[in-house]
């Protein structure tokens, strides 16, 4: 057994030996349709790009599952969806702000000749509506008087203002509309009189919006339908396409809730709708603080605008939202010149979450569609907007609603087709948008 072994292997290695010593010489190379350039599967980019045939017998490779590539980022909906939405009966609304109740008394214009210093003045003021008999009101130079008379003139008033027993008024010099304030400190009254001169009534600040309609579908017809279900190649196709027309639905309330502008639109069939005003336009209508600034002066510029916008307890956290870019340069203008590292660091950590200047926590929430000029414009992205979120609530009539049309099979209709569709009601209620503003940076790369 073992010599026949030995005698298999001998033979096998003299075969080995005999073909490896072959020169074998193939035919000549093929040409034409043969080629392996020739062999595409039909739908090939390099046959198209380069002028090569395609074959039916072979399945275009695809990977069976579609990339999302649609920027992320949607901070603000994550933020305003942790608030529960107000259900409005209308898609008209009002809603009232109670103010302080307490301003300080404004000059008009001091002209001719400066007014002289005294026992008494007349001072022209321009809000005359705040203003009573019998009010001490304060000076800048911390001098008091008692008002005693207050005689209307058009839209303003003349008070005069009688010093306190052995005091004299101070000198007020010629100056432009408000280069007078005087602050009023209180009303007060003599024992035992039988009349009251101060009386007031604290006005409300009306605000209102309008609810907007808001829808959006696809459609595939019913043949199409079939095939993209039986046969397609792409696995999640009809998924993907359903999920952004939600997404891009979605994005639309978001763009809505910051640039809607209140008001009315005709539609292509002449009919008219309602559109819901959003946080930058009611921003600019109530006179909320606006301040442009370089980089240099960014990080000034931000406290300054928070400092003056302080409507909420002392810390109160509010949110900045900005493009990542402007946030970074935030962020470098507190800590570049801070920053410090170890000789073991791997990192460079130059970005900031907040800061907290101790009356105001602000909180940086990244917005990348700033920079999407399909939703916003250009300015939007060097546009940073510090805002009192618990001042802004969404609103609804409906809430969100969405569903396919039925077809002919299951519907009894016509219809060669099926809609996917998606709608909603929105709309913001915003309070007090004087305590939220506006910071433009003016070079920003």
């Amino acid at each position: 057994m073992k010599k026949n072994l030995m005698g298999s292997f001998a033979v096998l290695a003299l075969l080995y030996k005999d073909t490896a010593s072959i020169n074998y010489t193939p035919a000549n190379p093929p040409t034409g349709h043969l080629q392996n350039m020739h062999t595409n599967p039909i739908g090939s980019g390099y046959a198209a790009n380069y002028g090569h045939a395609v074959t039916s017998v072979l399945a275009r490779q695809t990977r069976r599952i579609i990339y999302d590539a649609a920027p992320k980022q949607y901070l603000d909906l994550k933020i305003l969806s942790m608030k529960t939405p107000i259900q409005k009966d209308s898609d008209e609304f009002y809603y009232h702000e109670m103010g302080f109740g307490r301003d300080p008394i404004i000059s008009d214009a001091i002209t001719g000749a400066p007014i002289a210093a005294g026992q008494t003045q007349v001072i022209p003021i321009l809000n005359k509506d705040n203003v009573s008999k019998d009010m001490i009101v304060v000076y800048p130079d911390n001098s008091r008087g008692t008002i005693t008379s207050v005689t209307p003139t058009g839209t303003g008033a003349n008070i005069t203002v009688t010093a306190m027993s052995g005091e004299t008024l101070p000198v007020v010099p010629i100056g432009s509309v408000g280069s007078l304030v005087l602050s009023y400190l209180s009303p007060v009254e003599a024992d035992g009189m039988d009349a009251i001169s101060v009386y007031t009534r604290f006005n409300t600040i009306e605000r209102s919006n309008y609810i907007q309609l808001v829808i959006k579908a696809m459609r595939f017809g019913k043949m199409e339908l079939h095939k993209y279900q039986k046969t397609g190649q792409l696995s999640n196709y009809l998924e993907m396409q359903r999920k952004r027309m939600w997404q891009q639905f979605r994005i639309s309330l978001s763009n809505i809730y910051w640039n809607g502008k209140k008001g009315e639109v005709t539609l292509a069939n002449g009919m008219k709708a309602k559109t819901a005003g959003g946080v930058y336009p009611i921003m600019q209508e109530a006179g909320s603080a606006h301040i442009s600034a370089s980089l240099a002066t960014i990080d000034g510029a931000l406290e300054e605008l928070a400092l003056s916008t302080e409507y909420g307890e002392f810390g109160q956290t509010r949110f900045l939202y900005g493009t990542p870019t402007a946030i970074h340069y935030i962020s470098q203008a507190y800590k570049r010149e801070l920053t410090r590292y170890t000789p073991n660091d791997d990192v460079a950590k130059l970005s900031l979450s907040s800061v907290d200047i101790g009356s105001s926590k602000i909180v940086f929430v990244p917005m990348k569609r700033f920079e999407e000029q399909s939703c916003f414009p250009a300015s939007f992205r060097s546009r940073l907007f510090l805002l009192d979120q618990e001042s802004i609530n969404p609103c609804y009539i409906f809430p969100e609603e969405m569903g396919d049309t039925l077809n002919r099979k299951n519907g009894g209709t016509l219809q060669n087709y099926t809609d996917s569709w998606i709608s909603a009601t929105h709309s913001v209620e915003f309070n007090n948008p004087l305590a939220s503003g506006i910071l433009d940076i003016t070079n920003l790369p």
